[in-house]
């Protein structure tokens, strides 16, 4: 079965997290990037990430992530497109596939995860691209749970 990736908005991904984008006349559009948590040793996180190699369509997911003590955010350093692939969690916590729904960002957007939310690892349609990545982590614990897929899941664009 082939998944097809629609252009990223806001009322498709906010089971998932928020786009980021400017939304408004307002100088100023607030974020909600929620770094709160249970845990008293959580701190923020900051870096740059890059990506060496453009994915192109029809492409595949092999592996997805998700991160247990924060949002995660990802915001692209120069006009960028990039790949955006998520899905809810099934009743074991495993990633639940028959959700599973994919987005093309495009420049001017960013991407806020909920906290654990599973997504798939970044990648992007044009590069090298660098990209602002901020959540919350703790040395105490694993930040980041992967999930190999039992059988990858094909994407490409509209016919």
């Amino acid at each position: 079965m082939i998944r097809i990736v629609k252009k990223l908005n806001q009322t498709d991904f906010s089971k998932f997290g928020d786009v980021i984008e400017h939304r408004g006349d307002q100088r100023r559009s607030p974020l909600s990037i929620d770094f709160t948590n249970d845990r008293a040793d959580i701190r923020r996180a900051f870096w740059v990430s890059k990506v060496v190699e453009a994915t192109h369509l029809p492409a595949q997911i092999k592996f997805m992530e998700r991160h247990p003590y924060s949002d995660q955010a990802f915001v692209p350093l120069r006009d960028t497109r990039f790949l955006v692939v998520t899905c809810p969690s099934s009743a074991d916590g495993s990633p639940d596939l028959e959700g599973l729904r994919a987005y093309e960002a495009g420049p001017g957007q960013g991407v806020t995860y909920k906290r654990n939310v599973w997504h798939a690892p970044l990648s992007a349609f044009t590069a090298p691209a660098e990209f602002f990545v901020t959540m919350g982590v703790t040395d105490r614990a694993a930040n980041d749970e992967f999930y190999e897929l039992p059988i990858p899941i094909a994407l490409d664009r509209e016919a």
